[in-house]
């Protein structure tokens, strides 16, 4: 069967192949509700989770806040809380530098790295 631009597919099968690599994971993002509804509930869904001591999936959490909204001041200061409980100084200090110069009317962050050096 030759192909020729424009016959090879029908409108529903092309259609169909497109939506199926628009939401390939990775390449497109789905789409969400509104940006503060899904940082909301990211929100919420993290705090869960470091209330179970699931602190792994909750940095990712709040790290994907981060993603839509890089001066989250909430987010960072929950990952360096959960570095902190875990005693990971290192990763503290890093996010605490990253949490300044992302959000830089927040003064806390500097003081709070004043303090572990």
């Amino acid at each position: 069967m030759e192909r020729k631009t424009g016959e090879n597919f029908d409108d529903k099968t092309a259609e169909d192949i497109f939506d199926k690599l628009k939401n390939v994971e990775g390449k497109i993002k789905p789409k969400r509700k509104g940006k503060f509804d899904n940082i909301t509930n990211l929100m919420q869904e993290a705090e869960s989770l470091v209330k179970d001591n699931n602190y792994d999936e909750a940095i990712n959490l709040y790290k994907e806040v981060i993603y839509i909204l890089p001066d989250s001041s909430k987010a960072y200061e929950a990952i360096a809380n959960i570095y902190k409980k875990q005693s990971d100084v290192e990763s503290e200090k890093d996010i605490l530098k990253k949490a300044i110069s992302n959000c830089s009317k927040n003064t806390e962050f500097k003081k709070r790295l004043d303090e572990i050096k």
